[in-house]
């Protein structure tokens, strides 16, 4: 009995695993995807890196303090010269030997870069670095909201179309029945008959590639949201067209967040300019050191302070660059090149946005028009179909005109799903890219 148990739970586990996700609205998925999408979260770390360089671009600012220990041998001490006359020996020259055969030093030592123009345009750059990496997770989020939005829509136009495909479905086969036993006592002809098995076999068929079309939405918004495959996807929201109300700034509409990418690359080519011009300028630096140090005439170390003599000095270094064999000019020259190309292509690909963005308003609003005829045909000739089901009911249509009506409302129920697609695709690349 253990084992059976046993194994029984262990069939059921993939079951309880499975993970069951339920989305009511666009936004409740875009929330799950924007904290989920594996690509989003490697553009935040790739922004705390840019930040994590502009410290480090900024370190030039603070001042540099270092502690060092040195010991030395001196295997030879050199000869200095002084007057012969501290030795008693006037007129000659005398040589002399000043120090210990073992010396120590013990210190610390303070740096602070004063002027250095490499340092500050680099910190520049950093900075603009932090701002163009948050652009291109901007961008990526719209792409990514953008996707989604396309997908979930296609995923709910697909479970209506579904729907409405299974009721369709049921009125074939009623007309379907009633078409073959009139058939069959002689009442109609083949013509009308064929005509029921034509009307049938659509349905089915759409039905079919319906199911099909959702299968295949369901599955790429798992994709995009990172879902398994196993994972259960519930949409609850129903696509109900009546007017068309959408609320939005046309201002919205301009892919700023695509040409900021573009805009902020053109900033930083000038800054690097001016960094290339920079190798030019001058560096300057102050030292201080503060320490001291000892001599011992054989290996021995004293940490007495009586043996420690203080030692300090304050310097000032300046360098400049005369002569790099022209690599500082060449860099240079290389710099305004590529200025002049990013700022080619940011203008291009400015004027290209707008153009695509005035495309997409051409787009939604020749959408919006169609779905609003379409929509308002599809409703009528839902009607019709009633209408005629009653009038067949009534004996003042025949079975054939039955089958007209139902038919040309296939037809538009197909031209019907096919404006939603291309409005509700018009309409997701819009929602994206408001704020």
């Amino acid at each position: 009995m253990k084992i059976k148990v046993t194994i029984l739970a262990f069939l059921m586990m993939p079951v309880i695993l499975q993970a069951q996700h339920v989305f009511n609205s666009l936004n409740d998925v875009w929330e799950y995807s924007l904290s989920n999408n594996p690509e989003n979260n490697i553009y935040r770390l790739k922004i705390e890196q840019a930040g994590q360089d502009k410290k480090t671009a900024n370190s030039y600012l603070y001042p540099k303090v270092g502690a060092a220990f040195s010991g030395q041998k001196n295997i030879e001490i050199p000869e200095t010269p002084v007057p012969g006359e501290l030795m008693g020996k006037p007129g000659e020259t005398v040589y002399m030997k000043f120090g210990q055969n073992y010396s120590y030093n013990s210190g610390i030592s303070v740096s602070k870069t004063i002027l250095d123009w490499q340092s500050m345009v680099q910190a520049k750059i950093a900075k603009l670095n932090v701002s163009l990496n948050q652009a291109q997770k901007d961008y990526f989020e719209q792409t990514l909201k953008e996707q989604v939005a396309q997908v979930y829509y296609a995923a709910i136009t697909a479970n209506k179309a579904v729907e409405i495909s299974n009721k369709d479905l049921e009125i074939a086969d009623s007309l379907f029945l009633i078409a073959q036993g009139r058939f069959e006592q002689g009442l109609i002809d083949g013509l009308v008959f064929n005509q029921a098995i034509i009307n049938k076999n659509n349905v089915i068929r759409n039905l079919e590639q319906n199911k099909f079309y959702q299968s295949q939405w369901m599955y790429n918004l798992k994709l995009l949201l990172g879902f398994a495959a196993t994972d259960s996807l519930i949409l609850t929201e129903d696509i109900i067209i009546n007017r068309i109300n959408d609320q939005f700034d046309y201002g919205q509409v301009s892919n700023e967040k695509y040409t900021r990418i573009y805009n902020l690359q053109s900033d930083i080519s000038g800054i690097e300019t001016k960094r290339a011009l920079a190798r030019f300028a001058p560096k300057m630096e102050v030292n201080y050191y503060l320490g001291s140090f000892q001599y011992q005439s054989d290996f021995t170390f004293s940490l007495k302070s009586a043996d420690w003599k203080p030692s300090s000095y304050l310097g000032i270094s300046v360098s400049v660059p005369l002569f790099t064999g022209f690599a500082n000019k060449s860099q240079y020259s290389s710099a305004k090149i590529s200025r002049t190309i990013t700022q080619m292509k940011s203008q291009d690909e400015t004027r290209k946005s707008a153009i695509n963005d005035s495309i997409l308003l051409a787009n939604y609003f020749s959408s919006v028009k169609l779905i609003e005829i379409t929509s308002e045909t599809y409703k009528v000739s839902g009607n019709n179909v009633e209408l005629a089901s009653q009038k067949y009911g009534q004996g003042l249509i025949s079975l054939d005109e039955y089958l007209k009506v139902f038919d040309d409302y296939l037809a538009v129920e197909n031209q019907y799903f096919n404006s939603l697609s291309d409005y509700l695709i018009n309409k997701a690349t819009i929602e994206a890219r408001k704020n």
